[in-house]
């Protein structure tokens, strides 16, 4: 007899206050004051992440911080804290590199802007 389980993974996004930059030369990928939360972003693809078989009946979620380019294209994906360690956290980075945004734009410009993200793994109730 074959068991199957079932597995939702829900993306949210964290709550990151953002500061104005101080200079119109400021790198926002540069200085944690300037991360965003994903949620004010606009998604233009997603890719679910997978959910790894070596988590079979395991729940829990990671947090991400990324750099949306100004092509949209996510890059320099980082895991910042993961619960529990060691289990989502390639599923998830490999999933949000695939990922998509409208650029951000600030005074006309296109630019690069970090942001961060959680992904929580829930077995579905």
């Amino acid at each position: 007899m074959l068991r199957c389980a079932a597995y939702s993974i829900v993306v949210s996004s964290m709550l990151v206050i953002a500061t104005p930059a101080s200079s119109a030369e400021h790198d926002p990928a540069a200085n944690d004051e300037d991360v965003v939360s994903a949620s004010t972003l606009t998604r233009k693809h997603t890719v679910t992440p997978t959910w790894p078989a070596s988590a079979e009946g395991v729940e829990g979620w990671v947090k991400l911080r990324f750099t949306v380019m100004p092509n949209g294209a996510v890059t320099d994906v980082e895991v910042e804290d993961a619960n529990p360690a060691g289990i989502f956290e390639d599923s998830a980075v490999q999933a949000l590199r695939q990922w998509t945004f409208e650029p951000v734009e600030r005074e006309g410009n296109k630019i690069a802007q970090r942001a961060e993200i959680r992904m929580n793994y829930a077995l579905e109730k």
